[in-house]
This record gives structure tokens, sequence and C-alpha cells, in this order.
């Protein structure tokens, strides 16, 4: 790959070093600096290319890669190279797992310095194009995944298309099911780390002793079966995002460490004497009342304030019912997609619901949110004959009848799910038209139903509180008789 800028900074104390350094680079812009002070300087803020690093500038090893780290950090698009009089596998392996693109001897000719160093800024200049053309990509696709268009939702997705555009640490709050992670996880591929690693962790999983470790890692022998060091999840996410789930769980001697860690920036390893530096997003999320838990002393607050810097309040599914239309399109899409690549085929899946089955999901109350829903649709596609789930496939799941549900088999009287093509899922208009579409689509239904049980548009009206005038505008809209059978002129 053609470079067009060589910008090179050799870091390393000997004048001799320096100067064959300098030698092999010739023709490239060549600076020096002597000492880690004037290296992080320079770098930050500068459009270098590359850094020869020589390790014995941090003293001994575990300073060299703490150094290596921070250059990292303040130069993520520099490419470091270690060059050492003599180095041994261990740092090498130790090195390279800490960013540093290649190793070299001091001693090595000029023509390999050369290359190891032309073949590092060929490295970074091809990775930043990835991450430019897959930032391209994650913004064409915005926030699609997200499926909704309540209002509700529309405040929702605004709120975060605008806090994942920073580096603020965010706390999602919402009952379970919701799509708290779904969240966290948008966030992060839309955001300025979408290149760095998404690491989830739920809190609730582990007695606070293991959860210590988990989070911030541990040093061999640290306690009984630490055969081995451990980086822990914070130092795995370096450079991108950690999700802390269920954050209103954890023990109040971890809520003491990650307060630290989230004022400091830096972690303490279990059995460690050493702070490691760390560049991490955290979002967090919870199904619990924090300022409640505060109140009762469960909960620091201190650490409540560092977490909400930015709160976002996900609504449950009982108060965005008009989404579930769309949802189940989503899900019996999605999952149509799944069994096909899994039967390597066409397979009989539905895609269909009729009106009075999707009224049946619309005026169940869904405790256990979209998580609940997509259980339910998942099995009643599996329960249902052909391609068209009914009322019937809901009792079979034992789903809550409403009082006032007419017991009459369904009949003809489907709505018709619109496909959703997932790769268009982040084209707003498309799922703006997919949207109407579905509405509209309920929305016939439901008054044609109104009319055959009352007779009378009156009647219907007032069931479906709407007004009088509302219903006769949408009878001629939908091209509906008065007894909702369709009209001569749209059959």
């Amino acid at each position: 790959m053609e470079v067009s800028v060589r910008h090179v900074l050799i870091l390393d104390s000997e004048p001799a070093s320096i100067a064959h350094g300098a030698a092999a680079l010739a023709g490239m812009d060549v600076e020096s600096v002597a000492t880690a002070t004037e290296a992080l300087e320079r770098v930050t803020g500068s459009a270098f290319d590359a850094v020869l690093f020589d390790p014995a500038v941090g003293e001994d090893d575990d300073g060299a890669l703490s150094l290596l780290h921070r250059l990292r950090t303040v130069a993520t698009d520099t490419v470091v190279v270690i060059w050492s009089e003599a180095p041994t596998v261990a740092f090498t392996v130790r090195a390279m797992r800490a960013g540093a693109l290649d190793v070299l001897k001091k001693s090595g000719e000029g023509v390999e310095i050369r290359q190891v160093v032309e073949r590092a800024i060929s490295h970074g200049a091809l990775a930043r194009e990835v991450r430019r053309l897959r930032g391209e990509v994650e913004k064409a696709r915005g926030l699609g995944e997200v499926i909704g268009d309540s209002q509700l939702m529309r405040q929702l997705l605004q709120m975060i298309n605008r806090v994942a555009a920073s580096d603020a640490t965010v706390l999602i709050v919402g009952e379970s099911g919701t799509g708290k992670e779904l969240l966290a996880r948008t966030i992060h591929r839309v955001g300025p780390r979408a290149d760095g690693p998404f690491v989830a962790f739920d809190c609730s999983a582990l007695a606070p002793s293991l959860l210590e470790a988990e989070l911030f890692g541990h040093e061999k022998g640290a306690f009984t079966g630490a055969n081995r060091a451990r980086r822990g999840l914070f130092r795995e996410a370096n450079g991108g995002t950690i999700f802390l789930d269920e954050i209103g769980d954890i023990d109040a001697s971890v809520q003491n460490k990650l307060l630290r860690v989230l004022q400091e920036r830096e972690i303490k390893p279990v059995g460690g004497d050493r702070p490691v530096a760390i560049d991490v997003r955290v979002v967090a999320a919870t199904n619990k009342d924090l300022k409640a838990l505060v109140a009762r002393g469960q909960f620091r607050e201190d650490l409540y304030w560092r977490l909400a810097v930015f709160p976002v309040q996900v609504p449950p599914l009982r108060e965005r019912k008009e989404d579930i239309p769309l949802l189940a399109a989503h899900i019996l899409a999605k999952r149509r997609g799944a069994a096909k690549s899994f039967a390597g085929g066409e397979v009989p899946y539905p895609t269909q619901i009729t009106a009075k089955a999707l009224q049946r999901l619309i005026s169940y109350r869904w405790p256990g949110n979209i998580r609940e829903l997509e259980n339910v649709l998942s099995r009643a596609a599996i329960l249902c004959d052909g391609e068209m789930i009914r009322t019937h496939d809901l009792d079979m799941l034992g789903l809550d009848r409403p009082a006032a549900t007419n017991k009459a088999d369904d009949g003809d009287d489907r709505v018709d799910l619109p496909t959703i093509d997932l790769s268009r899922l982040g084209d707003g208009e498309g799922l703006k038209d997919l949207t109407e579409r579905a509405i509209r689509a309920v929305e016939r239904a439901a008054i044609a139903a109104a009319l055959r049980r009352d007779r009378n548009p009156a009647a219907a009206a007032k069931r479906l509180g709407i007004s009088r005038a509302s219903i006769y505008t949408k009878l001629k809209t939908y091209g509906l008789s008065l007894d909702g059978s369709p009209s001569r002129d749209d059959s």
C-alpha cells in the first residue's frame, strides 16, 4: 500500500542508536526524544506514523509496557515498533499483546530496520482506512437495530443518538427484557469507540470476591485457585466499552473499588501493588431504583452520580404497545431468516398473524417485555400450522385472553405483517414506510371487526374510542362498507 507521509519518532536515550535509526530511515521525517515525558508530549496531537521505541527508557519491562500503553492511548493512530539490544521472547510476546506492531534488534541492518518500519506504517494506514470505512457503514446503519416508532421510542432514539457521539458514562434504567443490552451495544457501535472491544458482564452472576477479580483482574497466587494471572474485564475492554449489567446488585466492597476506577481511570488487580491505567467507556444498566437504594444506604450516592452522567430510561413494552406490530414483524422475519440459514434453504415459517391474534398481543401487559414477546412468537411459530399465527396458537401457550375477546374463530380476518429486509433497517424512510403499513393494516382490521360486531358505525366508533366523523372518513379511506365488508368499489 502506498503511503504518502512517513513521520517517525525515535524514543531512545543513546545518541548512537538514534543516529543508526535515522540513517536507516533516510528520506523520512525523523524526530527523536530521550525521555518518556518528551515522547508523550510529542505524540499527543502530532501526526506521527510510527514510534521506534527503546524499552530501556521505561527502566524495566513493566515500566516499558506501561509507557507503551500510554503511547497507544494518546496516539491511537500511531503504530509502535519496539527496538531493543536483546529482546527476550517473553517480553516480545507481552509487548505485542500490549499493542506493539513488531519487535526488532537495534543491531539489525539498516535495510531490515527500514523494511520493518515501512511495513508498520503501511499497516497503520490500512487500519485507519478500515476504521474509516467501518465508520461509514455504521453511520449508514444508524440506530436501525432498535425497533420502534412510538413517541416514546422516537424520543429515546434521539437521546441515544446524541449520547453515542460523546464518550460520557451512561446509565440505562429499565425493566428486565426491555432491550438494555441492545441499547448499550448500539451506543458502542455508533460511537467513537466502535473499532474497540465491547465487553458485557452481568454483575449479579458472581460473589463479591470473585466479581472483583473478574472485573479488575488478579495476580498469580492472589487467592486460592489463582494459578495464573488474569487481566480482568476492564483491561479486556481497553479502548472500547464495558457494559455492566445489573449494576444495582454489586456489593458495597466492589462499589468502593468501582468508584475509584471511574474517578481515577485506573485499576488495581487483586494481589497487585501497582495501578494500571485504563481507557474505557462505561455503560451500566439496572432494573432497580438506584435512588431508592441510595436512600436506604445500599448503594453509594457518589457512585450513582458517577454512573448517571447520562441516564437513559427505557420504556416497558406495555407503554409503547403501538410498536408491537412492528416488533412482531421484525421478530418473525429474524426467526425466519435464522430458520432458513439452519436448514440451508426455504422452510415453512409464519410471516403473518391474524388481526385477533395481534389484538391479543396488544392487549397483553407483557411483564417480560420484548424478551417475552420474542419467546411467545417463537413458540407460536412452532405450534402454528402454515404461515399464519392465530389466537388458537396463543391459547396453547397460556397467553391471557382479554375479558372482551370474541372467542369465535379467526376466519380470514388477518393482518399481513410486512416483510422486513434486515439489511435496510438503518434506512429511516424504509422504517417509516414499514411502520405506516403495519399500523394501517391493524387499524383497517380493527374497524372492520368492530363494524361486524356492532353493525352500527356510531357504536363501532364508541367501541374504538374515535369520533363518528373519524369512522366515516376511515370507511372511505380503507374501502369498507357499513357492515365491515369491503365496499364494491374496493372489491
